[in-house]
């Protein structure tokens, strides 16, 4: 480790707000007293020239309690903490590895920052090595640099061009960009209302793949975006699970026949009417009649059955008709 990053570490663990001790930092980096002493006085150049103008009405200084202590401090010296516990760095570590939506190098450098923030960075890393040495993300190439794009192009209205490839078919699409979502692996661009049209027709495409849109470019600015078309990102998570697909809102009934609690958690719209003599479970949801609630359905194979509305009772049936197909079953 280079006398730079020691310096990094030991900077960002003050700025959490944690008292640094002197003795502790000798052993840590094999370090004379005197060393610790010049990275202090860098920290309070830093300080001075970088987190002033960011902090500028805290005025933060380094404090010397005279026993080999080091804490940042505000102007009415009260004690400064912007940053993480290690409990919820790991929380956050766990959730980043398990989305596997960056390519490895991303998620490495994302990783390796998190962890910088730790006060205890090793065991931070420990926890989380091993899944980040197995890590295969999704996307092959850079998705910050899109995002970044994308995001900008929220902000202020604009329109991009871009290749998008579904089913081994790339068209080019011009689209204004409402909003970003992440649900089943994948980051979207959004550019209409959860209940806009989905995939059924290619061209009229209102969700991308981030990961599959390729050649981004600004085409024009200054658009609105019409109140109908907002998108409630909330409203879609509840509606269709870990399945990302727009579709209309519909009271749906379904009797369940394992532990409720599998769709309760999935569904928050959702509730126990009664329990029948079967020991199954009707159950009342507030969902979308989009293809995500037709998989979640077709997933549960015989441990649901579908009571109303009609047409997802009849999609279902006909979706297992279909399957008994390949095995040469006719129904």
């Amino acid at each position: 480790m280079n006398a730079q990053q020691r310096l990094l570490i030991i900077f960002m663990r003050l700025l959490r707000g944690k008292k640094i001790n002197k003795f502790e930092l000798m052993e840590k980096f094999d370090i004379k007293e005197s060393t610790v002493q010049r990275d202090i006085v860098k920290i309070e150049e830093m300080l001075a020239d970088e987190v002033h103008e960011m902090h500028r009405t805290k005025n933060l200084r380094v404090h010397r309690d005279g026993k080999g202590n080091y804490q940042i401090i505000t102007a009415d010296n009260k004690g400064f903490n912007s940053g993480f516990t290690d409990t919820e760095l790991i929380l956050l570590l766990k959730i980043m590895l398990s989305t596997r939506i960056l390519p490895k190098e991303e998620m490495t450098q994302l990783i390796e920052k998190l962890v910088s923030l730790g006060e205890q960075p090793d065991h931070l890393y420990n926890q989380s090595k091993n899944e980040l040495f197995h890590y295969k993300g999704i996307s092959e190439t850079s998705l910050i640099d899109k995002l970044e794009l994308i995001e900008k192009a929220i902000e202020y209205r604009q329109k991009i061009q871009f290749e998008y490839t579904k089913n081994g078919e790339t068209k080019v699409f011009e689209r204004v960009p409402h909003n970003v979502f992440f649900a089943d692996l994948y980051l979207f661009m959004i550019c209409s209302s959860e209940n806009s049209q989905d995939d059924r027709d290619f061209e009229s495409l209102n969700k991308f793949r981030i990961n599959n849109m390729k050649e981004l470019n600004v085409v024009s600015t200054n658009h609105k975006m019409p109140y109908k078309d907002r998108f409630e990102g909330g409203v879609l998570r509840k509606q269709t699970a870990a399945f990302p697909f727009f579709g209309k809102p519909i009271q749906m009934v379904i009797d369940f026949y394992y532990d409720p609690v599998y769709v309760l958690d999935r569904f928050p719209d959702s509730h126990i009417c009664h329990q029948n003599k079967d020991g199954s479970f009707r159950i009342e949801m507030k969902v979308n009649d989009g293809y995500g609630t037709k998989m979640w359905l077709t997933s549960q194979s015989h441990m649901v059955k579908v009571i109303s509305p009609k047409h997802m009772r009849d999609y279902v049936i006909e979706e297992m008709k279909n399957t008994l197909k390949f095995y040469d079953i006719n129904i």
